[in-house]
């Protein structure tokens, strides 16, 4: 099974968010980072993630693309420390900022 990847470009402060998700848990081993141009690359021609944005991650033969739901869909798939509340209330302000 090859290692879940995430698409980033490095001037996105959307694609920032999930690429410091990842490095927080500490998988650097575990997620593969891909850099892309997004004037020519893959995810632009909607072949990674359909509506053609960063950030982008590709596991288990599924993608998604909005960064809040890759945090939690990492902090909740992934070993490492969490990162969100457990108090659904904190949950909920956690999310709103």
């Amino acid at each position: 099974m090859e290692p879940p990847e995430l698409y980033i470009s490095y001037i996105c402060p959307f694609a920032q968010r999930a690429w410091i998700t990842r490095n927080v848990k500490g998988l650097q081993d575990k997620i593969e980072l891909v850099p892309i141009d997004l004037q020519n690359s893959l995810l632009v021609q909607g072949k990674i993630y359909p509506q053609n944005k960063v950030p982008a991650l590709e596991h288990k033969q599924q993608s998604d693309g909005e960064s809040l739901d890759l945090i939690k869909y990492i902090d909740g798939n992934f070993e490492g420390p969490s990162l969100l509340p457990d108090d659904p209330e904190k949950q909920k302000f956690a999310e709103e900022l």
